[in-house]
């Protein structure tokens, strides 16, 4: 129980100063509660207060509890509100047809109410509340409340004031409206700049304008206020860094100027617009890749409007095109509207054209005539398969594509029907209706009926007029029960959305272990067995890799001194070779080789073999050769490296006649069995001949020495290893076969690269059964059902909502063929892109799992119906009787 008696007290004192009305606003709600519905952290619950006060104005029997009553009023706007974002809830939001309709007619010559920008628009809040899928108009209604809000709080006042006071009220329990704002003024004011951003001075000049606003019923003067609200909205958003609000808020902007000429000053526009193009084009990107352009065509606009003349039809045509890509997602308005399944659409649109040439009052059979064919067309001509796809399939793969190539809504059926197909859902897909095409009919019917309404009054044009209305909230119903049913049941609910993007993973997770495959095919069709080359590396790798099957025999036309002999390799012996020759020989650049050559013996030495026998003589000497690494590659063979070996030990190499000229030979094996004479002393006893003939041998070769000491006994191989007694001749650092092994890894990696991403960049053939390719046709398959899903069920998310839009429209969005051509593009390898794509589907679920559960679960309605059925209310509150 409260005094009423405050109230009277309260008004009595507001109208003493001057004006009455507008005294008692300022009295009713001060600046800083007006500047709360204006600041970030406090706009939704001050929205939220103003509307439960109109439902509160709206109640036929007014409760003393008010603020008991104005709390639970709250609660119901504020469950709606977990459906559509208020911030986000655009004026600006739907108005396709109002675009479609000025781009074709002069807005100059309509009815000045039909020309003018329409706002939102509701009689009665209560009705809304009611109906199914009006969340969105609610938010339209509450983002606009700050305009309204003191008048609002004027009547609240007005209205307790009627009360008679209880004898047993007391003033010390009376809430008055400013004890029920100052929680919320306190939490304002109390919140730190977010990043440096003064949000108090913002909300405050804002608060400042509402007021100016309120107090002057200049349809002009408005104009100009609410162009300097939405540019400051617009600069904070750049500052904050929300760029897609940014280019919103600035399509407003523009939208606005064009009905409104007298105020079609757009400098502030233009400036803004360069800016953000300019400076932030990267930033655009990340959310849309279409963002720099719809800028640039908001841009191209604002340059429209500028001047003393402004051409006011060619920058509707831009901004239509840019509402095609901001809301619609396609490239323009003509992809749509010029498409030849909509010639009968165009014959009745075409029908209710106003004709210039006819003087006087329309006649009432032309009038009728038009009314009746957009009435029909409205209530049953647009759910034919031409306009929303055909609800039953077929559901191919192929003809999924082909049908997503459409805009959504065109195919809206359709692609419900393949989702219920998809996910084996047991729901019956809601009954559509082509929502560009309803709310063309619709804003067709209100820029028509202004020209004679006298004829619109009858009984029945209201009731197919509520039967119209009637039939948008029951295909609202359904929606929204089909939504909830493919959700599911229990602690197994998951909605379309999460439901598509666990398809998309399982996808991804396909693609990635047949990448995986395709990539070891591939380094097994380049690297020689043993390879451990990482093609992606550079060329100063270490590799253990030693070729296999190697054995060192002599070098071709070598002097080998008769050795044949074929000696094992050890991988510490292949070691010898640089880095780079060892890669260049896994990939097949060329063999590396070992041989000897320079076999010989050296140090030699002559003694006789005879005390008594000075013509017959021993050789020793020790066995040297050279150790030779060769590489034959594409331009011939390449000496690598050349190391000497000389034993250390003197080996006996031949017997033969005393000789110098034998010592002389390094390789004396062409001795080997000649005879040598020999005559002995004449003193020697004569038991045998004093002539004696010798035949020259060899105690050992240069091959039998190998044999015996290579990798045994003195095991020379590892000398090669170790550098004892080994003197190096020559050898190449490698640093140009470096050159050319970098340049054959980048040949091979692109290579690779090209073959692993051709079946993930290139569409499909429907006979095509590679399954990569397949299984990259169900990741961009999901991708793209998910964004349309987004475009038909949540459709005020994906415009608005940034972190969502990103991931389906942003440069780094999930994972589809046109982001697979970016990723190679900027050097992403093949196998990295399906971890970068379950990463992005991970964002995604974590920026989709932010919203509420009852939007995720029920889905939103259409910007188009709702801004259809604003027209249509205000329309009926103007010519006939206000629903």
């Amino acid at each position: 129980m409260i005094r009423i008696g405050v109230y009277r007290l309260l008004l009595a004192a507001a109208c003493v100063a001057g004006s009455c009305a507008q005294a008692l606003a300022a009295s009713a709600l001060s600046d800083d509660a007006l500047a709360a519905h204006w600041h970030p952290l406090t706009a939704d619950e001050a929205r939220e207060l103003t509307l439960a006060a109109r439902l509160w104005l709206e109640q036929e029997t007014l409760s003393p509890d008010w603020p008991q009553t104005l709390g639970a009023l709250g609660l119901t706007v504020a469950e709606s509100r977990q459906q559509v974002a208020w911030d986000g809830a655009l004026a600006a939001d739907g108005v396709f047809a109002w675009l479609a309709q000025s781009r074709e007619h002069n807005l100059g010559s309509l009815d000045a109410a039909a020309a003018r920008f329409p706002s939102p628009y509701a009689a009665r809040l209560e009705p809304m509340l009611r109906r199914a899928g009006s969340a969105g108009r609610l938010a339209r209604l509450g983002r606009q409340s700050g305009l309204e809000a003191s008048q609002v709080w004027a009547r609240v006042v007005e209205r307790l004031a009627e009360f008679d006071p209880a004898e047993d009220d007391e003033p010390a329990t009376a809430t008055t409206p400013a004890q029920l704002w100052q929680p919320v003024i306190t939490r304002m004011i109390g919140a730190s700049s977010e990043n440096g951003i003064d949000w108090l001075s913002y909300a405050r000049r804002q608060a400042g304008r509402s007021t100016r606003f309120s107090q002057t019923d200049e349809l002009i003067e408005r104009a100009r206020i609410r162009d300097e609200m939405l540019q400051d909205e617009a600069e904070m958003a750049m500052v904050s860094g929300d760029w897609l609000h940014a280019v919103w808020v600035a399509f407003e902007g523009l939208i606005r100027l064009t009905a409104t000429r007298e105020v079609a000053d757009p400098g502030g526009w233009m400036d803004l617009l360069d800016r953000l193009h300019a400076n932030h084009i990267g930033e655009l990107r990340t959310v849309d890749l279409d963002l720099p352009v719809t800028v640039a065509l908001l841009a191209d606009a604002a340059s429209y409007l500028d001047g003393p003349e402004p051409a006011v039809q060619p920058a509707i045509a831009e901004l239509a095109d840019a509402y095609a890509r901001l809301a619609l997602f396609m490239p323009d308005m003509a992809f749509y509207l010029d498409q030849p399944v909509r010639q009968a659409m165009r014959r009745v649109s075409a029908d209710c054209d106003p004709d210039p040439l006819l003087v006087g009052p329309l006649p009432r059979e032309v009038f009728e005539r038009c009314v009746k064919h957009l009435l029909d067309v409205i209530g049953q001509g647009l759910d034919s398969e031409e306009l929303v796809g055909g609800v039953n399939g077929p559901f191919a793969p192929h003809f999924l594509r082909r049908e997503m190539g459409l805009v959504s809504w065109q195919r809206a059926a359709y692609l419900d029907g393949h989702l219920n197909w998809l996910l084996d859902a047991p729901c019956p897909p809601a009954a559509r209706a082509n929502v560009l095409e309803w709310s063309l009919a619709v804003e067709n019917l209100v820029r028509w009926v202004p020209q004679r309404p006298v004829f619109f009054s009858g009984g029945r044009w209201q009731n197919a007029l509520g039967d119209m209305l009637e039939e948008i909230g029951r295909q609202s119903r359904q929606r929204i029960e089909w939504v909830d049913c493919v959700t599911g049941h229990g602690s197994q609910r998951r909605d379309p959305i999460r439901r598509l993007l666990e398809l998309h993973r399982t996808a991804l997770r396909e693609v990635a272990d047949l990448l995986g495959e395709a990539q070891a095919e591939f380094y097994q069709s380049v690297v020689r067995p043993g390879g451990d080359i990482d093609l992606d590396g550079p060329a100063s790798q270490a590799t253990a890799y030693r070729p296999e099957n190697i054995a060192i025999g002599p070098c071709p036309q070598a002097d080998t001194c008769a050795s044949r002999i074929q000696l094992p390799v050890s991988r510490a012996l292949l070691g010898l070779f640089p880095n780079a020759y060892l890669l260049a020989d896994q990939i097949g650049l060329g063999d590396i080789d070992l041989c000897y050559e320079r076999v010989r013996w050296r140090d030699r030495s002559m003694a006789p073999a005879r005390g008594d026998d000075p013509e017959v003589a021993n050789y020793r000497g020790r066995l040297g050769f050279d150790l030779v690494g060769t590489f034959a590659g594409r331009d011939g063979v390449e000496t690598v490296f050349r190391h000497r070996f000389v034993d250390h030990v003197q080996r006996h190499y031949l017997f033969a006649a005393a000789d110098p000229a034998i010592l002389a030979l390094d390789c004396p094996l062409d001795q080997v069995g000649s005879a040598v004479s020999s005559r002995l002393p004449d003193e020697h006893p004569g038991l045998v001949p004093r002539r004696l003939t010798y035949f020259a041998s060899a105690p050992t070769t240069p091959e039998a020495e190998l044999a015996a000491n290579w990798d045994q006994a003195a095991e020379w191989r590892d000398w090669f290893i170790t550098g004892d007694r080994v003197k190096q001749i020559e050898a190449s650092d490698g640093a140009q076969m470096e050159v050319i092994v970098q340049a054959e890894l980048t040949a091979l990696a692109a290579r690779r690269e090209r073959q692993m991403t051709a079946p993930l960049i290139n569409p499909s053939r429907v006979d095509n059964d590679d399954p990569l390719a397949l299984a990259m046709d169900r990741v961009a398959d999901s991708a793209a059902l998910i964004k349309r899903m987004l475009e038909l069920h949540y459709p005020r998310v994906i415009r608005h909502h940034a972190p969502v839009r990103a991931m389906v429209a942003g440069e780094a969005g999930l994972m589809t063929r046109d982001r697979v051509r970016a990723l190679r593009d900027s050097g992403v390898a093949a196998s990295q892109m399906p971890q970068i794509g379950l990463d992005r589907s991970g964002q995604m679920e974590s920026a989709w799992l932010s919203l509420s559960p009852l939007l995720r679960e029920q889905g939103q309605r259409a910007p188009e119906l709702d801004f259809g059925i604003e027209r249509l209310n205000w329309f009926r509150s103007v010519f006939l009787d206000a629903f």
